[in-house]
């Protein structure tokens, strides 16, 4: 039976929460995340932000790149054709966007490529943080863009590097949906096996 990314994501998370021996009520503490939508997580049954993403990978001691890949083996070149891109973020999620991973082949990384959609019906006023750096390339549309007291006009062709630490939103202006081209680097400057970051936790303490 085929599993929706959602759930892959939920089974990664939950393997290497209980590799390392971490409760959902750790990991709540950790990621100032309620239990209940850790375990809505882990269970498949909610769309996770990238910024959710990034902070359930920071209290694990993993990459969020972990949470995507499907391959055992890193290999120096990886290619994902068009149909082969997996989408989170449904149409009508929680978060009023879709994304589609493009790099999840890849193992090790330090770099998370995504493509970007944003409706104006369905777009919330939801501004996220996390850890690392960002690009946004717009491909389509024009998108109001708030990165902490600042706020840009996005129009196509335009593009932006942001620190992603900074709390940041947008919101399309027009009746034209936003397509964008998203990248977002961790800022952790290694390419050590994820197995390793995964599973041992006393390397990443601060």
């Amino acid at each position: 039976m085929s599993t929706s990314p959602e759930q892959d994501i939920g089974k990664r998370i939950r393997y290497i929460r209980l590799k390392q021996a971490t409760t959902l009520e750790q990991l709540a503490l950790r990621t100032n995340l309620s239990k209940s939508l850790l375990s809505k997580i882990e269970n498949g049954k909610v769309s996770s932000p990238v910024s959710t993403l990034f902070t359930i990978a920071k209290a694990l001691n993993t990459k969020i790149s972990y949470f995507f890949n499907v391959e055992d083996e890193n290999l120096p070149i990886t290619l994902v054709r068009k149909n082969e891109r997996r989408q989170y973020h449904r149409a009508g999620a929680q978060f009023g966007y879709t994304y589609e991973a493009l790099g999840y082949k890849r193992k090790e990384k330090m770099m998370e490529p995504f493509i970007l959609y944003m409706d104006k019906t369905t777009a919330k006023d939801v501004a996220f943080s996390h850890p690392g750096e960002e690009i946004l390339f717009i491909l389509d549309g024009t998108w109001e863009f708030k990165h902490g007291d600042q706020t840009l006009i996005l129009r196509k062709g335009d593009c932006i590097y942001f620190d992603a630490n900074i709390p940041h939103s947008g919101k399309p202006i027009g009746n034209k949906p936003v397509k964008a081209f998203m990248v977002i680097c961790s800022g952790e400057n290694n390419r050590f096996p994820l197995g390793e970051l995964g599973l041992d936790y006393r390397k990443k303490q601060p």
